[in-house]
């Protein structure tokens, strides 16, 4: 089998399809992007349905890696304390969840396009304001630099949801 690289936290993390169409996550692979060291299906406690072997191409060869359904992806992610793994923890807790209780669904193009707007408007109103002063000009510089990619990031999710949409 040869899965697909996708990228999470400049670290590459082979995914599969299932027989169901679902995505598998090499646990490995999910171990370093999160900087987890042992990461192993008894020390998470991982749900054993959600757990595949599948022989990989790797560059030793063809080997049996294990492979992590999305159940048990999340299990680690939100058991973790990592730096790596609470930005996304926070993403799902403050966001994500609140969202989908409040309206009953996520959609991460609208989510975008508010978080966009809040964005802009928070650097409008940061430019006009302005700061003379040595402590908040350096801190309006890094905030500036988060808050351009944030925008960036933005963007491109939005662009992401019309790929492949025909007129």
């Amino acid at each position: 089998m040869n899965p697909s690289i996708f990228n999470f936290n400049n670290h590459g993390v082979r995914v599969a399809l299932d027989t169901d169409n679902e995505p598998l996550f090499c646990l490995a692979d999910v171990g370093q992007a999160l900087d987890i060291k042992n990461v192993t299906v008894s020390r998470f406690k991982l749900n054993p349905k959600g757990v595949h072997s599948l022989y990989t191409l790797t560059n030793g060869g063809s080997q049996m890696l294990t492979f992590i359904n999305e159940e048990n992806l999340y299990r680690i992610v939100f058991r973790s304390t990592k730096p790596e793994a609470l930005n996304f923890q926070n993403w799902v807790f403050a966001d994500v969840l609140p969202t989908i209780r409040k309206t009953g669904s996520y959609s991460a193009r609208q989510t975008a396009y508010e978080e966009l707007n809040r964005l802009c408007m928070q650097e409008k109103v940061s430019k006009d304001k302005g700061s003379f002063h040595s402590q908040g000009m350096h801190r309006r510089k890094r905030e500036k630099h988060a808050n351009a990619k944030r925008i960036e990031t933005c963007k491109t999710n939005i662009q992401l949801t019309f790929e492949g949409v025909t007129q």
